[in-house]
């Protein structure tokens, strides 16, 4: 099991009438995480979106597209959120890995 981190974006006010965003901690996950081999990454292409990994959990929490994932030191943008057949036994998230690191 890989451990992940999923972060959200946020506005905080600042306390002086203006607001700051940032990068919040919004839940830690144990999950699977498997690279895509050539030709699924091509075949999310023709759909319009880039998936370079699949990060697969057995529960049901809220992770939202608009979230990002650290796994290890690396920074992965979410790119779908999937409940296989709405059965609540697994999500599957696509992700796509963006070149940057935490730190």
């Amino acid at each position: 099991m890989v451990r992940a981190i999923v972060e959200r974006y946020t506005t905080v006010d600042d306390g002086m009438g203006g607001e700051t965003h940032e990068w919040d901690t919004h839940l830690e996950l144990e999950g699977t995480l498997d690279q895509l081999s050539a030709d699924e990454v091509l075949a999310n292409e023709k759909l319009g979106v880039v998936s370079s990994h699949i990060f697969i959990i057995f529960e049901i929490v809220d992770v939202k597209e608009t979230d990002r994932m650290i796994i290890g030191d690396k920074i992965y943008q979410i790119n779908n959120v999937d409940n296989p057949n709405n059965l609540n036994r697994q999500l599957e998230i696509s992700l796509e890995y963006t070149g940057d690191t935490v730190g």
